[in-house]
C-alpha cells in the first residue's frame, strides 16, 4: 500500500544558496545510503538534532566552530549576533533533503513520520493520505512518534511553528 507524492509546486533546494545546496546534497546522500526507512529516519533525525544544537549557538560561536573544522562561515552570519530559531528552518531542511531523494510515494510508517515534518504540502499531504488509507498505518506512525525520542524531540521543536503556518495557508494567507 502506498500514497503517491504529488510533484512539488516549488523547490526549497533550488532556491537555496550554492554552499547550502552542497551541504543539503551531502545530507541527502547520507540519508539515501540507508537500506530502509527505519535507518533513514534514524540518520535524518540525528542530523537534524545536530543542526538544532548548532543553530542554538550564537553566530559568533557557530563561526568559531566552522573555522575550527576548516569551513568558511557564511557572510553576514554574525551581523546581529542572535541565535537562530531552528524550528523555522527544520521543515525547510527536511523538505530539501526529501526533494533530493525524489521518492514517488509514501510506503512505510517511518517514511510518513519524516514526511510529516516537511514544509512541502505535497510531502505532508502524501504522508497524511498514507496514514488514512488504513487505520493500522496511522496507528504505526503514532507509535513511532511516541517511541522515537529523536523524532519526538524534533516534532516538539516544530509543532507550534508548523501548526501556525499550516493554519495560515488554510485560511488563505501567507505565514
Amino acid at each position: 500500500m502506498s500514497a503517491p507524492i504529488a510533484p512539488l509546486a516549488r523547490s526549497v533546494y533550488d532556491t537555496a544558496p550554492d554552499p547550502l545546496k552542497d551541504f543539503l546534497t551531502s545530507l541527502s546522500a547520507q540519508v539515501a545510503e540507508g537500506a530502509n526507512w527505519m535507518i533513514r529516519k534514524k540518520r535524518l533525525c540525528e542530523m537534524m538534532m545536530g543542526l538544532a544544537a548548532f543553530f542554538d549557538l550564537t553566530p559568533e560561536q557557530r563561526r568559531e566552530m566552522m573555522e575550527e573544522i576548516g569551513h568558511t562561515p557564511p557572510p553576514g552570519d554574525d551581523e546581529e549576533n542572535v541565535k537562530v530559531d531552528f524550528a523555522e528552518l527544520l521543515p525547510m531542511y527536511i523538505a530539501a533533503v526529501l526533494e533530493k531523494l525524489n521518492e514517488p510515494a509514501i510506503t512505510s510508517a517511518e517514511q510518513a513520520a519524516i514526511y510529516i515534518l516537511s514544509i512541502h504540502p505535497e510531502h505532508y499531504e502524501a504522508a497524511e493520505a498514507w496514514m488514512l488509507q488504513d487505520p493500522r498505518n496511522g496507528k504505526a506512525v503514532r507509535r513511532i512518534m511516541r517511541n522515537d525520542k529523536r523524532l519526538d524531540s524534533l516534532l516538539r521543536l516544530v509543532d507550534s511553528h508548523l501548526l501556525e503556518n499550516r493554519a495560515a495557508r488554510v485560511d488563505g494567507g501567507a505565514p
